[in-house]
């Protein structure tokens, strides 16, 4: 009888530690599409809901130069302009991460907000120049749920303008 309740506790333990989720629940991913002023210009897009990639531009396509826009928060350079909206499951973004650059933006911050409301969607406008195709970066929706890994890469053959419209 005492090996029993023994088991049971254990189990009951085991129990709690799998219930709480300890930071692995799985969510679907976000929905990831171009901004609506699509900065960065007309530029094929795709995305890869299955590996969390994003591909931007192609062969003879034209990556524009952007004039930094302090109310969206960034600089000017080569940008491109991505709307990030979390799983269409019921979460508390209170607490949710971005990180992105080596920059950690938290307790939901980031989120566009309409008439002080936090909404389920943010904007962010990735960098790249020749040398840097790629931009990674991670989203933990809320605490308890595992962080969703998202790569943008602007495809090869893919070319850059400065900001008189030349090709650099």
């Amino acid at each position: 009888m005492k090996m029993l309740k023994v088991v049971l506790i254990m189990l009951c333990l085991s129990c709690a530690v799998l219930a709480s989720g300890c930071g692995d629940k799985q969510l679907p991913s976000a929905k990831i599409t171009r901004d609506e002023a699509r900065v960065g210009g007309s530029l094929s897009f795709v995305f890869d809901q299955n590996d969390g990639v994003v591909y931007v531009g192609g062969k003879d396509e034209y990556l524009s130069y952007t004039t930094g826009d302090e109310s969206k928060g960034y600089a000017e350079g080569n940008r491109v302009g991505l709307k990030v909206t979390a799983p269409d499951v019921e979460l508390d973004l209170e607490n949710a991460v971005l990180e992105m650059n080596d920059v950690t933006y938290s307790a939901g911050d980031f989120l566009e907000s309409v008439n002080g409301e936090n909404q389920r969607f943010f904007y962010i406008y990735p960098s790249f120049d020749k040398k840097n195709n790629e931009v990674s970066f991670s989203i933990t929706w809320q605490e308890g749920t595992k962080a969703q890994e998202y790569r943008v890469i602007v495809v090869e053959g893919t070319k850059f303008l400065n900001q008189n419209g030349e090709i650099i």
